[in-house]
């Protein structure tokens, strides 16, 4: 883990962390706060984040997903009250995005729901064989909404985390500004973010595919990035994914379901960032 204290400017300290996570990276800015409550909020973050992806990381063997994936469809998986409340949510999502977001699309099996759900044991069974759940379109999200929970309850007002960097949220404003701006690596817009949350999804930065269209099973081939912001970090990786995925004829009805969110299409010039980045 990184761990970086400023007080090179008196009216604004600051503090910068970051480290592994979800096979990404997790960066976290904190503004007006002493070096000793920063370096223990970090530890705090640390740890909080490493929980969750022990238990949405399908490639760790321990995780309940991993858990879920190895029984193919024969029998049931019992999880934890967090684990079971994401797998509810996000089969409402899957619902009320056409499809579009579904965190069954590495499967091999096209049955759907791709899995049943019992609250009174707090188990899981898959449909049948050949289906594979996977978080990647959305466990960083859900972290960083975890974290901002944590943040607020120990009274911190003003931060900024990146995971991965497709997947941002904003607490407060920078120290001298009314927000945080804070523009995609491959440019293109400029979004002025306070107490919200911006994903991006698209294309890897070499300009590969790597999104599944749960409607076919095929790569989504387009070269325009898909940023939603809103309130949740957890809704925006939804719907940047689903947003991402979906005919461009199907986004405005389902961003409609969700109240507050924004999308913006931002058309990418990855040959040129390629040329000079990579």
């Amino acid at each position: 883990m990184e761990f970086v204290y400023s007080t090179e400017n008196p009216e604004a300290e600051v503090a910068f962390a970051s480290f592994p996570a979800m096979h990404s990276v997790f960066e976290m800015v904190i503004t007006g706060i002493s070096e000793e409550r920063a370096k223990a909020v970090t530890r705090t973050v640390c740890s909080m984040v490493s929980e969750i992806e022990k238990k949405l990381d399908r490639h760790n063997p321990d995780s309940f997903f991993a858990r879920l994936d190895s029984s193919s469809g024969d029998g049931s998986a019992i999880v934890d009250e967090e684990v079971f409340s994401v797998l509810q949510f996000c089969e409402v999502f899957r619902e009320n995005t056409s499809g579009y977001f579904d965190i069954a699309a590495l499967s091999r099996n096209a049955v759907r729901p791709a899995y049943s759900l019992c609250p009174s044991d707090r188990s899981v069974t898959l449909s049948g064989k050949g289906i594979f759940l996977d978080a990647g379109g959305f466990g960083k999200g859900y972290a960083l909404d975890r974290v901002r929970h944590m943040l607020i309850s120990e009274g911190i007002t003003d931060a900024l985390l990146n995971f991965g960097d497709s997947s941002v949220l904003a607490l407060g404003r920078h120290p001298f500004g009314d927000c945080w701006q804070v523009e995609p690596k491959t440019g293109g817009h400029i979004f002025r973010l306070r107490d919200s949350a911006l994903s991006l999804s698209g294309p890897k930065p070499d300009g590969s595919a790597h999104i599944v269209n749960p409607a076919d099973g095929s790569l989504v081939q387009s070269q325009e990035l898909a940023a939603v912001e809103g309130r949740s970090a957890f809704v925006c990786e939804v719907l940047s994914t689903a947003l991402y995925a979906a005919p461009g004829n199907m986004r405005a009805a389902i961003l409609a379901s969700f109240e507050g969110y924004s999308h913006t299409a931002i058309k990418q010039d990855l040959k040129k960032w390629i040329e000079e980045n990579l």
